[in-house]
């Protein structure tokens, strides 16, 4: 481990692996807090390891220094699963089963659906901490000792590429190490966050051929909602490898984030023609098909992810979105709430279950005449779902009824900017210029 001022989970991480670790080898990069003395009360060989802007260069400091046949890496907010903790003692006795590197999955607990990997939890499984599911990473982190292996890249550090280079056998076991120190971008991690950005740019300029490092780049910016370096990074690592999935997930999200949809589903079928139609890229492009109005191929998408994966949340959300406009209201509420039982967590899903039902009580009302009580539940609908076209477009109906065309005008248009060619948004901005 290497670890700097993490003494509140530290001793969580280290009991999780008191039971099978034959030593315990902790790089201390200047804590100032209680740090180094949790880590010498499980027994931990502390080293004083120099910060020098570089994750791989400290982590192979520590490397260096431990003395068991096989090694595993963890980070302090990090806890071993009990299950894979038994498999992983199970694997060093038996010398790795013919293996050399042993693959397994990083959880990174967090309530963003919308990550590519995402996985749903099981409601209240007490590893996920009330998080609704985490991002699956695959990465090698148990692996022989002395065998020339090294971790490379000042950030992302990975010691892959020299396993492969040293010629190492590497297999995947179903094993999860929980993450508990993922969060999305926010401002108390600006600082942080741009740090990362500047090491990921020097790390491109060290490494220019590699699409690793351009992608890596890439997902930074984003992060810090730099959404011009991320698609010029995309577009780069793309060049060096045309298929590289996270590099055009990445570029089809800035695309999408500006609204370019023909080209982000130009992108997206690149890999699905090319075999590699991940539920996530056949959910984007359902959800394209959805708002470009072609309805059947969207419904016929992203009921294919759900029979695949039924916890594919954003599946649900976009399948709810095409249901509403195929005019199956029962279906799409249906779809909202199976998907809230599954991940009760997930926030979203709430509110587009309140914005529906208000969207419905708008819509009684106007029918019933009360067109102060239609736009009162309208305009709350669109606070929970501002993204609803068909929210805007009952708006837009109800202002007109108000005699507020200039209000009407505005939510017509927002809904066909929502839905471009919404037939009944454009009938109805049309009727409004001719009165």
């Amino acid at each position: 481990m290497i670890v700097k001022n993490e003494a509140a989970c530290l001793g969580t991480c280290l009991e999780s692996v008191r039971k099978i670790a034959d030593e315990i080898v902790v790089g201390d990069t200047g804590s100032t807090d209680d740090t180094v003395r949790i880590a010498e009360e499980f027994g931990a060989r502390v080293l004083e390891i120099p910060w020098r802007d570089d994750f791989a260069q400290a982590r192979n400091q520590v490397l260096e220094a431990a003395t068991g046949d096989w090694l595993l890496h963890l980070d302090a907010d990090e806890v071993l699963d009990f299950e894979g903790a038994e498999r992983i003692r199970a694997i060093a006795d038996a010398d790795g089963q013919g293996a050399d590197a042993i693959e397994v999955t990083l959880a990174n607990y967090c309530n963003e659906p919308r990550a590519w990997r995402w996985v749903a939890v099981a409601p209240n499984d007490p590893m996920a901490r009330g998080h609704a599911g985490y991002i699956a990473v695959p990465l090698l982190r148990l692996f022989r000792n002395r065998r020339g292996f090294e971790y490379r890249e000042p950030v992302h550090e990975n010691i892959t590429e020299s396993v492969i280079e040293q010629g190492g056998s590497v297999r995947a076991e179903p094993i999860l190490i929980h993450h508990y120190g993922y969060s999305p971008a926010s401002g108390c991690d600006d600082e942080k966050n741009a740090l990362y950005l500047e090491l990921n740019r020097k790390k491109t300029e060290k490494r220019p051929d590699d699409p690793k490092a351009w992608h890596d780049y890439a997902e930074q910016a984003l992060v810090c909602s730099d959404t011009a370096t991320a698609e010029a990074a995309s577009r780069r690592a793309l060049t060096l490898e045309p298929l590289h999935l996270g590099a055009a997930t990445t570029l089809a999200n800035v695309l999408l984030i500006r609204g370019a949809l023909d080209e982000a589903q130009s992108v997206l079928e690149r890999l699905e023609d090319e075999g590699l139609a991940a539920p996530h890229v056949v959910t984007a492009l359902g959800a394209i098909a959805c708002r470009l109005g072609r309805l059947d191929e969207a419904r016929e998408r992203l009921e294919s992810v759900i029979k695949a994966v039924p916890g594919a949340v954003m599946a649900r959300l976009y399948l709810a979105r095409t249901l509403d406009r195929l005019g199956d209201c029962a279906a799409a509420r249906a779809q909202l709430e199976q998907g809230y039982e599954l991940t009760p967590a997930v926030k979203e899903l709430e509110t587009r279950i309140e914005a529906h039902q208000l969207r419905a009580e708008g819509e009684q009302a106007f029918a019933a005449g009360d067109l102060r009580r239609a736009a009162k539940c309208l305009v709350t609908a669109v606070q929970h779902d501002p993204d609803d076209p068909l929210i805007h477009n009952d708006l837009g109906v109800v202002a007109h009824a108000l005699g507020q065309r200039d209000r009407a005008r505005t939510s017509f248009q927002r809904a066909l900017m929502l839905a471009p060619g919404m037939p009944e948004a454009s009938a109805n901005l049309e009727t409004l210029g001719k009165d």
